[in-house]
């Protein structure tokens, strides 16, 4: 097992900068590259942006993953001249499918959202979704990404029916306040997308896209296509940070890692104009995905305050303060925490991540307790929890395991969740010794890596073997790991920065290297 983890250690060190910093690129994805390119037939532009992202999409045509390969027609059969075929029992069972795997508190919205982007690519509006002439503009708690998204959509649906109202208007000074003609705000590719789309529907508007578009064309990537968002590099940071520290990694290497993560700042414009677009208290204090990025969120921050106070808490007792204060403003009245605002849903994966972050803290305990009953009220039957920012449902299981690690060795409740986590852990590990996105699927190496960050902390020994013995075997030649795509954005879309993989089995590695540890260690001076 050392040499396997020195190897991942040495892959994933290769990919950090020498100021301490992951900058991981996000790979193309078919529902960004389906917009651009239907946006560019939208706008008559012909151009080697063009041609390049419709070969891109030629590529997914035949994938095996139904939703891409539907956007993937849509957008090239609308760049041909083709109407679409008015298939609206295919439509229905895709939107269904990709509902299913998304939190119930946002199917809703993201239900808007996939017809708005169908309805782009040239498909009717089923008549539920019609805007009403009266529709007023939302007042629901949610942060600057998902007002600006449910503007985006409010104005490609109203386009589409022909209606003009208090919603609309209200959408419009949304979409315009974050300056598309000159920017991706946020960083966020596909908001870009769907503004642009959105505004093209308003007349006076032809400008704004015409120049909106060719700003989204420097960020067209090498293979044609565009990604989800341009950069996460505190994401990728903080985590391989985590992971390093786990592991084991040099000093030096967390120290610069560290130094990096602490120094973060967002310039006050682009904070000022996120706070403003939010509607509910937006977590302030904070860490976001990355530099260039105001939107802060509790997974993040959680997992940058994981890493330095772990570090040295003391040279960085400042931001740590800050964020740990951040955290605790945001957390819900029943004891859970959501991703962005006060106020909105509180999350499972959100609230472990949370506990995790602020379990150092003494003063935190009875946040920490209220926090540690809500995920015992979440967990359902099967010992998991509703879907988080990750396809695997193992992803808030082994976080929630670690956040129960941190209970008052009294707290029953948290032990029986914890057992049942475990016992569901136990009962889906795959012949070989791996573990699926969802009990069955083929084995992968991320949710392995959850899975096996899991059992370190039961009583069995032989799965964790087993695991252990999958992921040897799985390496790749350079150190690293492959896989399909785990995290998502916006749910249940999902994304893919190969690192992220490498980063959890890194991290699986270091659990197990602690447990050995701990195993040892009544041993030790026994002769």
């Amino acid at each position: 097992m050392r040499q396997t983890t020195s190897a991942l250690v040495a892959h994933v060190s290769s990919r950090v900068d020498p100021d301490g910093a992951i900058r991981e690129e996000c790979e193309s994805r078919v529902l960004e590259s389906a917009l651009a390119l239907t946006l560019m037939t939208r706008t008559g532009l012909a151009s080697p942006a063009r041609d390049s992202v419709l070969t891109f999409l030629q590529t997914h045509l035949d994938t095996p993953r139904e939703f891409d390969r539907v956007l993937a027609t849509l957008a090239v059969g609308r760049a041909a001249g083709r109407t679409p075929a008015d298939d609206t029992d295919l439509i229905d069972k895709l939107t269904d499918a990709l509902l299913g795997a998304a939190p119930e508190f946002i199917s809703a919205r993201r239900r808007r959202m996939l017809y708005a982007v169908l309805s782009v690519l040239g498909c009717p509006l089923p008549p539920g979704l019609v805007p009403a002439a009266d529709e007023e503009a939302p007042t629901d708690p949610i942060h600057s990404w998902a007002a600006v998204q449910q503007a985006a959509v409010t104005l490609i649906l109203a386009s589409a029916a022909g209606v003009s109202n208090e919603a609309t208007a209200a959408a419009l000074s949304t979409l315009t306040a974050t300056r598309p003609a000159t920017r991706v705000w946020e960083g966020y590719v596909l908001l870009h997308l769907l503004s642009l789309h959105a505004l093209a529907g308003v007349p006076g508007q032809e400008a704004t896209v015409r120049s909106g578009l060719e700003t989204l064309l420097r960020h067209q990537r090498d293979d044609g296509g565009f990604p989800f968002v341009l950069e996460m590099q505190n994401w990728c940071t903080s985590t391989a940070a985590i992971a390093f520290a786990a592991a084991g990694a040099p000093p030096a290497l967390l120290q610069s890692m560290a130094g990096k993560l602490a120094a973060h700042r967002v310039d006050d414009s682009g904070h000022s104009l996120s706070l403003s677009l939010s509607r509910g208290a937006a977590l302030s204090g904070g860490w976001s995905i990355g530099p260039g990025v105001a939107q802060n969120d509790v997974d993040c921050t959680s997992c940058v305050l994981e890493f330095l106070q772990e570090i040295d808490p003391v040279s960085h007792a400042g931001p740590v303060r800050r964020g740990v204060d951040a955290l605790l403003a945001v957390q819900g009245s029943d004891g859970g925490f959501p991703t962005y605002v006060a106020g909105a849903s509180s999350e499972p994966c959100m609230t472990a991540a949370a506990i995790n972050a602020l379990a150092p803290h003494p003063s935190t305990a009875p946040a920490r307790e209220r926090a540690l009953a809500f995920l015992a009220d979440s967990q359902l039957s099967d010992g998991g929890f509703e879907p988080g920012w990750s396809r695997s449902r193992l992803h808030t299981m082994f976080r929630a395991r670690l956040a129960a690690c941190t209970a008052d060795p009294h707290d029953r409740r948290t032990a029986a969740m914890a057992e049942r986590i475990e016992r569901s852990v136990y009962e889906t590990q795959n012949p070989d010794g791996g573990w699926g996105m969802q009990p069955g699927d083929p084995s992968n190496a991320i949710s392995t890596a959850y899975a096996l960050i899991t059992l370190c902390y039961g009583a069995e020994v032989r799965p964790v073997g087993r695991a252990m013995s999958w992921l040897l075997a799985n390496q790749n030649a350079d150190g690293g790991y492959g896989g399909p795509p785990d995290m998502v954005g916006p749910r249940p879309f999902p994304y893919h920065l190969p690192v992220l993989t490498d980063i959890s089995v890194l991290l699986a590695f270091g659990h197990v290297r602690s447990r050995v540890q701990r195993t040892a260690s009544p041993l030790q001076g026994v002769a």
